[in-house]
């Protein structure tokens, strides 16, 4: 008897330590993939597209206020569209991007593992978790793609956990109907997901529930059109709220087909063998990496990290990256030139990079320009001084973003209403920036400038109201020329006014006004004339058959003279052609303007 006994209590040690060697196993598998996921996805999102993430932040505004948290009830996924928008203001920080995603992505992982574990999946549940996260991952770096949308998986998730927690039946169905409409208020069109977990949920567990499921598919495909008008939003938008496309949501749809497979007897019981593990790895390997390939726009990356370096006010940054890119984007070069302006460098080097025309000077707010280029049009005029014209894109860039609030354009009407030492609105703008986290330092500092009884202890400010025209015309505003020249008229030492005004007439390739601009307000004002001004004034000189006597009057060196005598004779002798004046005269103002031509 005791040998039996001795033999049970044996076995039943080594049945504890199998399950305990197993689950070690398991414990193991799930750190290694959490790890891997956490470092991978912080990785990607802090050395690939950090600015992607910087400019999320950019185009939207959190701000603490009550009534402010209600208005996002006003529309369908109200909590989630409010908790994403909160997680976004974190992306302002440096790093605080890539922290916040990764974070999210792992718990997202975890809350779609248990789900798995709740739906009957017994081996690989870690790994098939995965790819609704990675289908998740793959569409952050999209602008269109928020954090809100992130959220929104999550909730259906959250209350499908609760909603296995009931045990009796008659409660679990009311509880099942009445959760459609709250998921829908909270989540928006992620909603859907509900019913389907719901219904794998109950094969899995072999209930019949006909009617009940009938009854559940039908109030979540009705719903959203039968308060589609409380909403204000079309019917479409009522079943994709709040994502815009159906793209945007691909992890919903990964983790329901994933589901519906694990209803198979024979998926659910595989083996976690270690040909499985490796396949199902390979699988989630090339998933990623071919989904993060395809969708990573790195020259977009390059155009939003110059734009938020301006932002940041980093000119030598924003220089160097476009030196190091050379992108042929009318975005980077706008930031380039204004880096170039901002160190005296513009009459010397504007040919050095690419540039279409006067748009890389001040971006076109028309009908067919993009939501991007009307966001960004309002620094120009900021640096110039234009204040009218910089409020003017400013708010139109605030109307055309996708969100209509930006913290970005909220700091800027903040700047230009100081400047203008317009109080009312300064102050108007200035309560909505105190109400936020990470730009209400900002908002005192700029608040102090404007209540400054001495405003001569800020000469930064100074400098800025010095560039003000005292006087406006009627003008167009899509007439920059306007603009600067009246800017020039009213203050011939606002140097970044006049440097854009020549280099206007330069792209312009109009000589005549930019000799007689150039020898008004610049002429004599510097020992040294800058290398395209030079160029271009050698031009008129050869085109008016000036005397060398003139030529030395506006001290062009002799070694430039020689320089255009050089590329006269080989532009004549090449007839017309590109490439033999182009090796030998590279980015000079003579190549630019014989040769460049305005494309569609």
């Amino acid at each position: 008897m005791h040998f039996y006994s001795y033999l049970c209590v044996k076995f039943t040690i080594i049945i504890v330590l199998l399950k305990m060697k197993q689950d070690t196993k398991e414990i193991q598998m799930k750190a290694l993939i959490a790890f891997a996921l956490i470092v991978g996805c912080f990785f990607y999102f802090q050395c690939f597209v950090p600015y992607h993430l910087y400019f999320k932040e950019q185009i939207q505004l959190f701000i603490f206020s009550f009534g402010y948290f209600l208005s996002y009830f006003g529309k369908p996924g109200g909590l989630a569209c409010l908790s994403g928008d909160f997680l976004t203001q974190f992306l302002y920080l440096k790093g605080g991007g890539a922290v916040v995603i990764s974070l999210l992505l792992l718990v997202k992982w975890l809350l779609v593992s248990k789900t798995l574990n709740l739906l009957g999946t017994k081996t690989l549940t870690p790994l098939l978790a995965l790819f609704p996260v990675i289908a998740e991952w793959i569409f952050f770096s999209e602008i269109s793609f928020s954090i809100a949308m992130s959220m929104a998986f999550l909730f259906p998730l959250l209350f499908f956990r609760l909603y296995t927690c009931i045990r009796n039946s008659v409660f679990s169905i009311i509880s099942g109907i009445l959760l459609v409409p709250i998921l829908y208020f909270l989540a928006g069109s992620a909603m859907l997901l509900f019913p389907a977990l719901v219904l794998i949920y109950d094969i899995n567990n072999g209930k019949k529930q006909l009617l009940y499921w009938l009854i559940l598919f039908v109030l979540a495909g009705i719903f959203p059109y039968l308060v589609h008008s409380h909403f204000l939003l079309t019917v479409k938008q009522a079943y994709f709220y709040p994502f815009p496309t159906i793209k945007n949501g691909l992890s919903v749809f990964t983790l329901v087909g994933i589901a519906f497979l694990c209803c198979f007897r024979t998926i659910r019981e595989c083996e976690n063998t270690i040909f499985s593990f490796s396949f199902t790895m390979i699988l989630a390997l090339i998933f990623a990496i071919g989904g993060l390939v395809i969708t990573t726009n790195s020259t977009r990356e390059k155009i939003l990290g110059m734009a938020s370096e301006a932002y940041f006010e980093n000119w030598n940054k924003v220089l160097e990256m476009g030196e190091k890119t050379k992108l042929q984007n009318p975005i980077s070069t706008y930031y380039t030139n204004i880096a170039l302006s901002k160190q005296m460098q513009m009459g010397d080097r504007l040919m050095t990079f690419y540039q279409p025309f006067t748009s890389g000077l001040f971006l076109p707010v028309k009908p067919e320009s993009s939501w991007f280029s009307i966001f960004f049009s309002s620094d120009a005029y900021f640096y110039t001084g234009d204040m009218n014209m910089a409020q003017h894109s400013a708010m139109l860039g605030m109307i055309f973003s996708p969100y209509q609030r930006s913290s970005r354009l909220m700091r800027r009407l903040v700047e230009i209403n100081v400047i203008n030492d317009d109080v009312p609105a300064a102050t108007k703008y200035l309560r909505i920036l105190e109400a936020t986290w990470f730009h209400k330092k900002q908002a005192v500092r700029m608040k102090k400038m404007l209540l400054a009884p001495n405003p001569e202890e800020y000469p930064e400010l100074q400098e800025k109201r010095s560039r003000i025209h005292k006087n406006d015309i009627l003008r167009s505003s899509q007439d920059p020329k306007a603009s600067l020249e009246l800017l020039v008229k009213n203050n011939p030492d606002n140097r970044p006014a006049l440097d854009y005004l020549l280099s206007y007439y330069l792209l312009n390739k109009d000589i005549p006004h930019f000799f007689e601009t150039y020898t008004r307000y610049y002429k004599d004002k510097n020992a040294f004339v800058p290398k395209m001004y030079a160029e271009a004034l050698l031009i008129y000189f050869a085109a008016t058959h000036a005397k060398p006597a003139k030529i030395t009057d506006y001290k062009i060196s002799t070694n430039l003279v020689n320089d255009f005598n050089e590329y006269t004779q080989l532009y004549e002798s090449s007839q017309g052609d590109l490439e033999p004046v182009r090796k030998q005269f590279a980015d000079t103002y003579w190549l630019y303007y014989h040769f460049a031509t305005l494309k569609e």
